[in-house]
């Protein structure tokens, strides 16, 4: 049941405002610099682009770099040493009252993934019978929208509210990112009371995400001339396909258990590969943290990791043609399963019940089935919840998200953030 206050709020919302940003932000490329793209843009424009928009709302605005040594921090497994510059995080503190109150983070995402294969034009930002075409409009420009329409409900309506609102504008959630701009923004702000992450599809409350694991497989041959014959190394990699089903069905080949998302070999037919690389995707559970923190004292997928390295060298070992051509596993991250029940269940359940006042939709309260940037927050012992704006096409050839979502994704989040300011 809405008060008068918070119906307030909420006639606050600017519907023109809102979808003006989402397109603007659409229109701006900020495809991540590792997405496989020819010449990807990169998030520096539409990062700098949000910093001056935040300025001119009030805000108190600072950047905070991409910082590989939070994954230290945090004992997280991630790939270090990427491109920083131009990549650094939007920070902006809107304080209310006399900013004693609590802190509420939001936080969302600028990078988006390729466009090279996108159908149509990926930044034309076309409004069309309620819905909003181009890259990055359901993941995540559209929670980057609905975030700052949130700030700017609250800034509008701020009678009675004390404490602080921090919104986060990232940069490497995308493409084996491994949420550097997030997990760099756990690490170097002040731990905030309560935080919500603005990623993923509408109509779901998030408490949690699964964990994700990524391996990459070298399998060397012996290169030559085809007519000659050599060690194929395309070959010597299908050697190991019993491995990956092997490993599935001993983790219950249930969906998504695996992704096998790349395989790259050879480069004429002439001539015999001596090197073929895969990659994978594994998701991991609840379960595989609990078993590792009590194995080894951190909750990640390690015992996923060594159950697919025994997978791939139990034939690996009964093989003669492998004899000094033995193929390396290289992790490139390995990101924790989270559950926010776990942590602080009133607050997911207080969460839920401002998404079904602020939109009349009793939303479902469940993990996300991927990984995602709250489970930094989470891990650092933060109240944190989920939401989205998406319309389930994320990494989709065509892209699009609808006005409804992106309405009610700034109504929860400014009516949750009252609930909580307000004094």
């Amino acid at each position: 049941m809405l008060t008068q206050r918070e119906q307030t709020l909420l006639s606050t919302l600017n519907e023109e405002r809102l979808l003006g940003l989402c397109r603007k932000l659409i229109s701006i490329p900020t495809v991540n610099l590792y997405s496989g793209d020819k010449a990807p843009a990169g998030e520096k424009a539409g990062l700098d682009y949000m910093a001056e928009l935040f300025r001119n709302m009030g805000a108190q605005v600072s950047r905070i770099p991409c910082d590989d040594s939070a994954f230290d921090k945090y004992q997280v497994l991630a790939t270090k040493g990427r491109i920083s510059e131009g990549r650094d995080n939007v920070v902006a503190t809107f304080t209310f009252g006399d900013g004693n109150g609590p802190t509420i983070l939001m936080d969302a995402h600028m990078d988006t993934v390729a466009v090279d294969h996108y159908i149509g034009e990926p930044f034309a930002a076309e409004l069309k019978d309620g819905m909003i075409y181009g890259r990055g409009s359901s993941d995540d420009k559209g929670g980057v929208s609905a975030m700052t329409e949130a700030a700017q409900m609250l800034l509008a309506s701020p009678e009675g509210l004390n404490g602080k609102l921090v919104c986060c504008v990232v940069s490497e959630e995308e493409c084996d990112g491994a949420g550097r701009g997030s997990i760099s923004c756990v690490a170097h702000l002040p731990k905030p009371d309560y935080a919500m992450v603005i990623d993923g599809g509408y109509g779901q409350v998030t408490d949690g995400c699964c964990g994700v694991v990524t391996a990459r497989i070298a399998v060397p041959g012996r290169a030559g001339h085809a007519a000659n014959g050599a060690i194929n190394a395309i070959e010597q990699a299908l050697k190991l396909v019993p491995a990956f089903e092997n490993f599935r069905n001993m983790r219950g080949n249930l969906p998504g258990t695996m992704n096998f998302g790349l395989f790259q070999a050879g480069d004429h037919p002439a001539n015999v590969p001596n090197l073929a690389t895969l990659a994978f995707n594994i998701k991991t559970n609840l379960k595989d943290m609990a078993a590792a923190k009590e194995k080894y004292g951190v909750d990640n997928g390690r015992l996923v990791r060594e159950l697919f390295e025994r997978s791939i060298f139990a034939i690996v070992d009964k093989d003669s043609s492998f004899e000094g051509l033995r193929p390396t596993i290289t992790w490139t991250k390995d990101m924790p399963a989270t559950l926010a029940s776990a942590l602080d269940p009133a607050f997911v359940e207080e969460f839920r019940a401002a998404y079904e006042d602020a939109t009349g939709i009793n939303p479902p309260v469940a993990p996300m089935q991927g990984w995602g940037d709250l489970a930094h927050f989470l891990r650092a012992g933060v109240s944190t919840v989920g939401l989205g704006a998406g319309a389930g096409c994320a990494h989709a050839a065509t892209e699009f998200t609808k006005v409804e979502n992106l309405v009610g994704t700034a109504r929860i989040a400014a009516l949750a953030a009252l609930r909580k300011l307000i004094r």
